[in-house]
């Protein structure tokens, strides 16, 4: 949200952020642009009031209610998200934990800022299941509550591709307007064509479909759209200058081995307009003719499977890929030894082990997916910091799954922007993710709507 907030003209002066390398990334990457070095950053919201948060800006801005113009921020969506709420359930062994979990509440945190600093605007963004939970509409409570404090508010569902993201991820935004201005939130217009698969929400907007509970009174069923739409970034675009990696396939590299994230790589000399805004992003330009974070995770079980699994396949088919590779192997051992391998044999096991994935077939069907390069890629979940099955490389000859760097790619982060933690770490982050061009698109819209209020002031 950071990244294309500033790129819209605001400067982050306060940072709230519970996970440490995401607040030592946005320290990183967004304290040397605030004058004066008026920046600060907290870990938990529930321990520092907003008073306290921005005590920093006190001598220039004098009150709280005169510091900060603008509020913009994600509460966490663990309860709220499909994945989360399963996971919720498993850990704790009944259907509907998710109602229980302390995250489902923590937008009340946030609306108590709105509440005591008084922005001009606020932005909040989360999955789309927000608009149904457990039986309510958080959205339109959240809206009825930014009312009570004196906005005018307004909630969709936006698609980031729809702004240049080269991924198919639906986020639900609240934005709020000060009434005293006089104007409504507006929503950015769609840039990018892009027919939408069946089961994403923002494929049937504008169709008059309501796609949060009622009521809904706050509810906007976005489809403005540009005259000229540009065709949707692929993922073969967005890696358009990224070199392949194959030094995984060589037998010497695996499990155990360390990944230099910070290893400069040479850019290959195929450039298009996405590449180039990934480069000269303001702030975070990349002039230098090489990058970083091109490492990938070692999973040498299953880099054949990867090899010969279909464009868009996921882990069905995944499984029957492995399950073939399997009894050729069994076969070919059966030929050069000259006997027959027995089923749970010693021999056999090791072989299954080393060829199959363990993980059960009748749950999460999309854990594993082969991304088509002709298409923009699915979305990117926080999971990706555990493992990278979600987003397997088009490239049959790679065999493997996304890089580091491919994966800030697929959630338009600049090549220039800084990421700190380990590899896990800051792929985590990246999942975490608002799109930085998505966040753009809503951070311009705004400025926008605000600027011309204050004309007609």
């Amino acid at each position: 949200m950071s990244a294309g907030f500033d790129r819209a003209g605001f400067r982050s002066v306060c940072a709230i952020e519970i996970d440490q390398h995401a607040r030592d990334s946005h320290r990183t990457n967004f304290s040397s642009l605030v004058p004066g070095g008026d920046y600060a950053a907290h870990a938990d919201i529930t321990e520092v009031s907003p008073v306290d948060a921005t005590a920093h800006l006190d001598p220039l801005f004098g009150t709280a209610d005169s510091r900060i113009d603008v509020i913009v921020g994600g509460p966490p969506c663990q309860a709220f998200s499909r994945l989360g709420r399963a996971r919720l359930w498993d850990l704790a062994g009944k259907k509907h934990a998710h109602a229980q979990d302390a995250r489902s509440t923590m937008y009340e945190y946030y609306l108590g800022y709105v509440e005591q600093l008084r922005p001009i605007a606020f932005v909040m963004e989360n999955v789309r299941e927000m608009g149904k939970f457990v039986g309510r509409n958080l959205a339109e409570e959240i809206a009825l509550r930014a009312e009570e404090l004196g906005y005018e508010t307004r909630y969709t569902i936006l698609n980031a591709v729809w702004y240049g993201v080269p991924q198919l991820r639906e986020r639900l935004f609240v934005i709020g307007i000060s009434k005293e201005l006089a104007v409504e939130p507006s929503l950015p217009a769609i840039e990018y064509d892009y027919e939408l698969p069946v089961g994403y929400s923002t494929s049937r907007a504008g169709q008059g479909r309501i796609e949060v509970l009622e009521p809904h009174d706050h509810y906007v069923d976005h489809w403005l759209r540009k005259r000229n739409l540009c065709a949707a970034i692929t993922t073969e675009m967005a890696f358009a200058d990224l070199p392949p990696i194959y030094d995984h396939l060589d037998g010497r590299t695996g499990k155990g081995v360390v990944r230099d994230v910070n290893k400069r790589v040479p850019y290959v000399p195929v450039k298009n307009n996405f590449t180039k805004e990934m480069r000269s992003w303001p702030h975070f330009t990349n002039g230098a003719d090489s990058f970083t974070g091109h490492v990938i995770r070692y999973t040498p079980r299953d880099y054949e499977t990867f090899r010969r699994m279909p464009h868009g396949g996921m882990y069905p088919e995944a499984l029957e890929t492995a399950r073939s590779i399997f009894a050729e192997r069994v076969a070919a051992h059966e030929q050069s030894t000259g006997a027959q391998l027995m089923q749970g044999s010693k021999q056999w096991q090791q072989i299954l082990n080393a060829t199959v994935p363990p993980y059960p077939d009748n749950r999460y069907p999309n854990k594993f997916r082969k991304m088509w390069p002709s298409h923009p890629a699915r979305t990117l979940p926080a999971h990706i910091g555990k493992d990278s099955y979600s987003h397997i490389h088009f490239d049959s000859d790679q065999a493997r799954c996304i890089s580091l760097r491919e994966a800030a790619r697929l959630q338009s982060f600049p090549d220039g922007f800084h990421f700190c933690g380990s590899m896990n770490a800051q792929l985590r982050q990246i999942g975490n993710a608002v799109p930085p061009l998505l966040a753009y698109a809503v951070a311009r819209e705004l400025r926008k709507t605000l600027a011309k209020a204050l004309r007609q002031c």
